[in-house]
């Protein structure tokens, strides 16, 4: 039994190739925006890094509070990462070199 069963056959014969064409346009969008990265920091560097732990106990208030703040004074989220009770997410404040 196929999860595509409700379709006509019409339908689900096209739905792997549109996966497909899906997961194509997903891996050209990272490498484009990889490419915006690395030409938009060519004269920049880090000069400030803050982390931030978003926690589903307290349903990530604090952590989203800290992150608003955070982007507000020009951070940016340079990566997020999960974890057993939430996410930690490692801001950085860019600026020019010296």
């Amino acid at each position: 039994m196929s999860e595509y069963d409700d379709f006509p056959r019409s339908v689900e014969s096209k739905i792997p190739e549109l996966d497909q064409h899906v997961d194509n346009m997903e891996n050209r969008i990272r490498w484009v925006e990889s490419k915006v990265r690395e030409f938009k920091r060519y004269d920049d560097e880090i000069k400030e890094i803050k982390v931030i732990s978003l926690e589903f106990k307290d349903k990530c208030e604090r952590g989203v509070a800290a992150v608003n703040r955070l982007l507000e004074e020009k951070f940016e989220i340079n990566l997020k990462q999960p974890t057993e009770s939430g996410f930690v997410f490692i801001m950085a404040k860019w600026g020019v070199k010296d």
